[in-house]
């Protein structure tokens, strides 16, 4: 039986999964010769930690090196070769091109399965100035040794990040940590394209409360030098210039396809194409990691994501295919978070703005509770917001901000979006309870109750962007909160009527005009509405109350905040 299986195994490339894969076909099969070749110095290392190590958080750099060459020989028996650059793949005779960096020669290596894990490389603008000595990407553990070197050897002062994504952020945080007056320039409305504007407001908020300098809705068209020695300008089209003396590219990667292009095999819009079990078009060809395209559970079709996790899980899996194991890879809801200074933010499956652009019509609700029971010390409010099918329920994204355990909320989502739940589900969702720890009703069983409240029709929402199309004159504002609540500011048109004495104050209201009750989260207008709905008013309540108008940045709604 063992000599039938493949005997010689080639993978291009190391780090997530090509060493998942590598270290999974030993495990499955002791006699195989597995052959690693890594383009760079570095086949094993935590290249998700490379931010941190920028600010000095991860005080040894040699820390995110995991593994080495040797320690892979002598623990299982594998020949990793650094590097080690693949130039070309011959499909018939089944074996790869070989140039080594420090020899002129180049060597063959012959297979009975290819598994490519070349991952992506960082995204440069094409714009004048992008090739700039003070201009670096951040991916490597060689770009970090750069970045550090040229900050200490020119004593730079002032960075500027293009890219407002999860590395541009981390990047951002970490070199404010050495000092360094940081601006962020982001072409689009917001940061973080994975979440919707309004979750995005309040992490705009904590980057200024850190007096990092941001600019959105700016394209940057180039960037200069100037007449100080080792100043740039980072120009953007409005006419902008903002001077740097070191310019991080944070804007995205881009598949590393060539390779497999040259080779003959399938490509996707993003990355390579691969079947459920990794393979390509060539059954002895695998692909996996951050090149491949791989199914968007959400959208349904092929997508490119550029995480650890995912690429792990995928070298694994190739690895079982190889070995007479079908286990099918189940595809991606794009589950990620990222550390901004003081705040968490996380998202999971697609958000309303993504789901809009492929022309649907999602509903979601928004709750914000305390990461664990109020009463005990420490806790910090958390804003969840669940988006989901109207008709059906069925789970489509999670977005979660806070300081603390917001991980937590939005990995118990992602397990249910895979599992196909709905937002009815939620509400009965068993989850761990202590008060150090949450609370009896867990933020996201407070999701699942509020959007199973709406599913049922026990109360119609409106949310904060609604009412800019509202009429006035058809519309009665109510807020349900306390007096000195509504005099430290209130929705524009508002009228004040506390919750404990609505039952008599709603008999001054007409009913020939809808009712839109609030209050600060949404808790109190909810009981609001359900005492005007008996009443026979046409009542919503506001999604998020008074809060979601306020940091979601809708400034245009309020009559007065103090």
């Amino acid at each position: 039986m063992a000599n039938k299986l493949p005997q010689k195994i080639v993978i291009v490339g190391g780090v997530a999964g090509g060493m998942s894969a590598a270290t999974r076909a030993r495990r499955l099969c002791e006699t195989a010769s597995i052959t690693v070749l890594e383009k760079g110095p570095y086949v094993s290392y935590a290249n998700c930690g490379i931010p941190y190590a920028l600010g000095g958080v991860i005080d040894d750099d040699k820390s995110l090196l995991l593994n080495t060459p040797e320690s892979f020989k002598s623990r299982f028996n594998i020949d990793v070769h650094v590097n080690s650059e693949v130039v070309a793949i011959d499909r018939i005779a089944k074996n790869v091109t070989v140039q080594k960096s420090d020899v002129r020669e180049q060597v063959q290596h012959a297979y009975d399965k290819l598994i490519l894990a070349q991952g992506a490389a960082s995204f440069r603008l094409p714009i004048p100035g992008a090739n700039l000595p003070c201009v670096f990407t951040l991916q490597t553990l060689d770009e970090l040794k750069s970045i550090k070197e040229f900050i200490r050897e020119h004593k730079s002062q002032r960075a500027v990040v293009i890219g407002g994504g999860f590395i541009g952020l981390e990047a951002a945080e970490n070199l404010k940590h050495l000092g360094l007056e940081i601006s962020i320039v982001e072409y689009a409305p917001h940061v973080l394209a994975t979440i919707d504007a309004e979750m995005a407001e309040p992490i705009h908020a904590e980057l200024r409360r850190q007096n990092v300098q941001l600019l959105l809705n700016a394209k940057v068209e180039r960037i200069e030098t100037t007449n100080y020695e080792g100043s740039v300008n980072v120009c953007t089209a409005s006419g902008a210039k903002v001077p740097a003396d070191i310019v991080l590219m944070a804007v995205g990667v881009r598949a590393r396809s060539s390779l497999a292009g040259e080779a003959g095999l399938k490509l996707g819009k993003a990355g390579v194409s691969v079947n459920k079990y990794m393979q390509t078009s060539d059954p002895d060809i695998y692909a996996v990691g951050d090149m491949v395209e791989t199914k968007h559970r959400i959208i349904g079709s092929p997508a490119l994501l550029a995480l650890a996790g995912p690429a792990n899980r995928q070298g694994r899996l190739a690895a079982d295919h190889i070995y007479g194991k079908k286990i099918a890879y189940r595809g991606n809801v794009g589950t990620s978070i990222c550390k901004v200074f003081d705040m968490s933010i996380g998202s999971t499956g697609l958000s309303v703005e993504a789901l809009r652009a492929l022309g649907r019509s999602p509903e979601w609700v928004t709750v914000h509770t305390p990461n664990h029971a109020s009463y005990y010390p420490g806790a910090n409010p958390i804003t969840l917001r669940v988006v989901f099918d109207p008709e059906t329920g069925l789970l489509l994204g999670a977005q979660g901000l806070g300081k603390k355990h917001v991980d937590k909320r939005i990995d118990v989502l992602s397990t249910a979006i895979q599992a196909e739940m709905t937002i009815c589900d939620l509400e009965h969702l068993e989850l761990a309870y202590a008060p150090p720890y949450g609370s009896a009703k867990d933020p996201v069983n407070m999701a699942g109750f509020v959007g199973s409240n709406l599913l049922r029709g026990d109360v119609r929402i409106a949310h904060p962007e609604e009412l800019y199309g509202m009429d006035q004159a058809k519309i009665e504002i109510v807020d349900v909160r306390s007096p000195s609540e509504f005099a430290a500011g209130h929705l524009v048109g508002a009228v004040n009527m506390p919750i404990d004495s609505l039952r008599e104050s709603a008999l001054a209201l007409g009913k020939s005009k809808q009712v839109l009750v609030y209050c600060f989260v949404g808790y109190r207008g909810y009981l609001g509405y359900r005492i005007l709905a008996q009443l026979g008013f046409d009542a919503l309540n506001l999604d998020g109350g008074f809060k979601s108008v306020v940091e979601g940045g809708h400034t245009g709604l309020l009559a007065s905040i103090k």
